[in-house]
């Protein structure tokens, strides 16, 4: 709770963006039009700053509500929210996994997990922790057998259109290679009906996307349309390399293999392994690992790889390898100085996953009636 106090405190940037495409909505208007979202950014913060709106209209309508209030009562309705959903998130993937075991171990674990993950998302007020929870909720559906529960949290998986649908396309694959059709069924008719939903209410929402600037809050820092401040870095292999002066050419050529090995791997898992949770836990680090557009505050996700590799690593021949791995994971937050460095996050996560995959401990879960 102290850390989601100080940064309430100290920081705050995303949530004016989510707070003005609301505001913009129930005026009628589109967010999608930066025009509109900057100008109520302008009048409620005093700058236009760069936060277009790129989330699903369906967010936008599901964030509107809280646009009625002040934008600092919001603010903290907003932070309550997201600590709350850390700290239930925690307490279910717990359940789920068994690990970490009660103790002191599960206190050290948990705060190790907050510090990683938790405290860059609630300094940016994203929706990382939001997509964390989501996600242990399709694994507990799965668990339970809950398949239309399981098809809606899939759907919701969708908020993020720059890093969810990898997983989410993996997950549906290796359902319908299973023969369990249902929550693919649910997951699509959800999104449908909410598509439908929020175009009656917001028709030509989508008219701002053949706009030939449309995308350019992505790469470039704005503050307000067309005012370009900077270029944008971000946590991702491209600008990971392009921090350590790695040629154009060069990067471009190292991020299609990447690319193209990490899909052959995720397909190779996808086709053989009979644990939803490696295909998920796969398809979240191969989607961190190649996405083109991705920031540490959209990491939370990760804390089920975190939390899958270290309750699988229990052979002693490789006990004291994870201390120093998560010890290093950890340790990017101190002395990370772009915030492309954070891309050392998923670089130590993958070597972990390395190494359960060498390890005979492997876990999983069976399915249990709801």
């Amino acid at each position: 709770m102290a850390m989601a106090a100080y940064v309430f405190i100290k920081f705050g940037q995303d949530f004016r963006g989510y707070y003005a495409a609301g505001r913009v909505l129930l005026a009628r208007g589109n967010p999608y039009d930066y025009s509109l979202v900057a100008r109520v950014l302008l009048e409620v913060t005093g700058r236009a700053g760069n936060n277009p709106f790129y989330y699903p209209l369906w967010f936008g309508w599901f964030i509107a509500p809280l646009s009625v209030l002040s934008f600092q009562s919001a603010r903290i309705i907003w932070m309550i929210f997201n600590w709350a959903l850390w700290m239930i998130g925690l307490l279910r993937l717990q359940g789920l996994l068994d690990f970490p075991r009660k103790g002191w171990r599960t206190w050290l674990i948990n705060l190790l997990a907050t510090f990683i993950f938790a405290w860059t998302t609630w300094k940016f007020e994203q929706t990382g922790i939001l997509l964390f929870v989501i996600m242990v909720e399709v694994l507990i559906a799965y668990q339970k057998q809950q398949w239309n529960r399981m098809g809606v949290f899939l759907a919701l998986a969708l908020i993020k259109p720059n890093i969810m649908p990898l997983p989410v396309l993996a997950i549906a694959i290796w359902l319908i290679r299973n023969r369990n059709w249902r929550p693919v069924i649910i997951a699509g008719s959800v999104l449908a009906i909410l598509i439908i939903i929020t175009t009656a209410l917001t028709p030509g929402w989508y008219q701002p996307f053949f706009q030939s600037n449309f995308g350019q809050g992505l790469t470039q820092v704005l503050d307000g349309p067309n005012k370009v401040t900077g270029t944008r870095l971000n946590t991702t292999l491209l600008d990971w390399l392009k921090w350590f002066s790695v040629p154009k050419f060069a990067r471009s050529g190292i991020y299609g293999i990447v690319v193209f090995l990490a899909l052959l791997f995720l397909g190779s898992v996808i086709w053989k392994s009979d644990s939803i949770l490696d295909v998920s836990v796969t398809s979240l680090l191969v989607a961190f690992a190649i996405a083109p557009y991705a920031l540490q505050y959209d990491f939370p996700p990760l804390v089920i790889v975190l939390f899958w590799a270290l309750a699988g690593l229990r052979s002693p021949k490789v006990k004291l390898i994870p201390i120093f791995i998560v010890a290093f994971i950890a340790s990017v937050l101190i002395w990370e100085h772009p915030i492309s460095d954070g891309y050392w996050i998923v670089i130590g996560l993958s070597v972990l996953t390395f190494l359960v995959s060498k390890s005979s401990a492997n876990i999983n879960f069976s399915q249990s009636s709801a």
